[in-house]
C-alpha cells in the first residue's frame, strides 16, 4: 500500500514535546536539522518500515466541520506554504501538548517531516510525517585511552521501532486526507488517536472485511456459544474464516446458505445482524470485495481452544472444522454430575 522507494525528505526538525498535567514545557527548535544522504536513509527506513505492511487507514475528522480538526488546517497549510514549516510544526507541536491531560503521558522528542514522492495506492504524492520517541534504552559504547579499552554506559533511542507516528497523505483532500497511525505504547489508547490525531475509519474494503469478522465474533459468542457451547462457536468461527480466505468477493446471501444447513439459523442470523446494526451503530455490509490483509489480521485473534475448569485444554484444528466435529462429542454424566467431552483418535502423536 505504502512504497517508499523513491521518497526524500524535504524538511526535518525535531522539538521536545514536554507534559502539560506536570507542567513541563515544550523545548522549541529554531532550525532545521540537516539531513545527508545516509541518515536521510536510514531515517526512512526508522520512520516508514512501520507503515509498509500497514493495513489499516483513518481520515482526519471532525464531527461538525472538517476545518475545526486542528491536524487537517497544519497539514492544509503546511501542503501549500512550505515557507510556514518551522511556524507550523510548532503549532503541531503545541497541539499535542495540549492533549497531555494526564501525568502518565511521557515527554519526547518530536520529529515533524515533509515526504516528497511517496507512492500511496499506485499514486505519487507528499506526506507530513509526525513521529513521537518516548522511550529510551542504554547501550555500551567502548572507549580506548593509554593503549586500553574501556567500557561506558551511554543512553539513546532505539533506531528499530518508533514508540508513535502518523504519515498524513495529500491525498483525497475533502475527505480528510488519508492518515496511517502506529502507536506502540499504549498506555493512554484516546490521547494519540483520538485527542491528537481525531481520525476513523475510510471505510474500504478492508474495513467492510474487518467489520463482518467482528459482526460475525459477536454472533458466535452470543448465540452459537449460548445455545450450543464453546465447540461449536469455534467451529462456526473457522468455516466463516475460511469461507472468506477462500472468496475474492463477499455475499452474505451465498454466506448463509454455505454455513447455515437449517433456514431457522439463517433467519436467526439476519435477526441478529439488524439488531448488531442498530446496537452498534454500524452498518454491515451484504457484499463486499474481501480483504485478505484484514481476514489474516482478524485470524490472530480467534483462538480454538477450548478451556475447561478442570484445567483441561482442547485444541482444536482451524483448518478443518467439518472433521473436527466427527471426532469430538459433548454430553452430561449423570453420576457425577458434570458435563464432559469426548475424543475420537487412533494414535497419539509425539
Amino acid at each position: 500500500m505504502v512504497d517508499y522507494s523513491a521518497i526524500n525528505i524535504d524538511k526535518l526538525i525535531i522539538h521536545k514535546v514536554g507534559n502539560k498535567k506536570k507542567k513541563i514545557e515544550n523545548s522549541i527548535s529554531s532550525n532545521l536539522c540537516n539531513v545527508n544522504e545516509d541518515l536521510s536513509s536510514k531515517l526512512i527506513n526508522y520512520f516508514f518500515t512501520p507503515f509498509s505492511k500497514q493495513i489499516e487507514v483513518n481520515k482526519l475528522h471532525h464531527h461538525s466541520d472538517l476545518k475545526l480538526n486542528d491536524l487537517y488546517s497544519f497539514a492544509y497549510k503546511l501542503f501549500r506554504k512550505d515557507s510556514e514549516f518551522l511556524e507550523i510544526s510548532q503549532s503541531i507541536l503545541n497541539h499535542l501538548y495540549e492533549q497531555s491531560e494526564h501525568p502518565h503521558i511521557k515527554m519526547g522528542e518530536l520529529m515533524i517531516a515533509h515526504f516528497s514522492d511517496i507512492i500511496f495506492d499506485d499514486k505519487i504524492t507528499d506526506a507530513i510525517g509526525i513521529f513521537k520517541i518516548e522511550r529510551r534504552q542504554n547501550f555500551f559504547k567502548f572507549t580506548k585511552a593509554n593503549r586500553s579499552l574501556g567500557i561506558d554506559i551511554n543512553e539513546g533511542v532505539s533506531s528499530k521501532k518508533i514508540d508513535k507516528g502518523c504519515l498524513i497523505i495529500n491525498i483525497e483532500q475533502n475527505d480528510g486526507y488519508r492518515v496511517l497511525s502506529v502507536d506502540n505504547n499504549n498506555y493512554d489508547t484516546e490521547y494519540w488517536k483520538n485527542k491528537f490525531l481525531k481520525v476513523k475509519f475510510v471505510k474500504d474494503f478492508y474495513y467492510h472485511t474487518s467489520n463482518y469478522v467482528d459482526f460475525v465474533k459477536s454472533y458466535s459468542q452470543d448465540v452459537i456459544e449460548n445455545e450450543q457451547g464453546k465447540d461449536e462457536q469455534i467451529a462456526f468461527l473457522n468455516k466463516s474464516m475460511n469461507y472468506l480466505t477462500e472468496k475474492e468477493d463477499f455475499d452474505i446471501n451465498e454466506f448463509a446458505t454455505e454455513i447455515f444447513e437449517e433456514p431457522e439459523r439463517r433467519k436467526e442470523f439476519f435477526d441478529y445482524k439488524n439488531k448488531f446494526e442498530e446496537e452498534k451503530e454500524t452498518e454491515v455490509q451484504d457484499s463486499f470485495q474481501i480483504s485478505q490483509n484484514s481476514v489474516k489480521s482478524k485470524k490472530r485473534s480467534i483462538r480454538s481452544l477450548i478451556k475447561l475448569d478442570t484445567n483441561i485444554q482442547i485444541k482444536l484444528d482451524s483448518t478443518d472444522p467439518e472433521t473436527n466435529q466427527q471426532f469430538i462429542e459433548k454430553g452430561f454424566d449423570k453420576e457425577r454430575g458434570m458435563k464432559y467431552y469426548k475424543v475420537y483418535f487412533n494414535s497419539e502423536f509425539d
